[in-house]
């Protein structure tokens, strides 16, 4: 597990994507509550823009690069996150959709690492088979997620410091 200088939670620092799973399925009141979780983020003019598609295994499968099927396959669950592209109030575009789905896939993972289940999210897809395979008009896909248990070992990856993620551009 990684460590932390400032005592952040213990979720934040046990998170990793593994591209191995173990054959436990996960039961459908878990998944309900992942979705809960996801819709509780913060969104612009609270639109909620996210669209998590559920659907069959060998449709994930076939709009996947060959590399993350081969690992995929193993996850017990496979979902597509994707984004309405316009307000529902006004129609106009949304330029913020992307961030705010990602911010739910993010309270997602979070709930889902509460309840011990793993989740990796990849962008190595088609986006254009994917809209086609799954009927996704008006949807943008960002990530194929797969989610399940997993026991395999894991050497967690160095994180940038914060010296390197925050311009702090304050007078002094």
């Amino acid at each position: 597990m990684r460590s932390s200088c400032f005592g952040i939670s213990e979720a934040f620092l046990k998170r990793f994507s593994p591209k191995s799973f173990t054959n436990r399925p996960i039961e459908e009141k878990d998944m309900l509550a992942l979705f809960e979780a996801a819709g509780t983020a913060p969104s612009c003019f609270n639109e909620q823009p996210w669209r998590f598609v559920r659907g069959n295994r060998e449709d994930f499968l076939a709009v996947m690069t060959e590399k993350n099927a081969a690992w995929a396959s193993s996850a017990p669950e496979l979902l597509l996150v994707c984004s309405t592209l316009t307000f529902a109030r006004n129609g106009k575009p949304n330029r913020w959709h992307a961030f705010d789905s990602g911010t739910a896939m993010g309270y997602m993972i979070l709930e889902a690492l509460r309840r011990g289940i793993y989740v990796h999210p990849m962008g190595g897809f088609s986006v254009s088979n994917a809209t086609e395979r799954f009927g996704l008009m008006g949807l943008e896909p960002h990530a194929v997620l797969a989610l399940g248990y997993t026991d395999a070992e894991h050497t967690m990856t160095s994180r940038l410091s914060l010296e390197e993620i925050v311009i702090d551009r304050r007078e002094t």
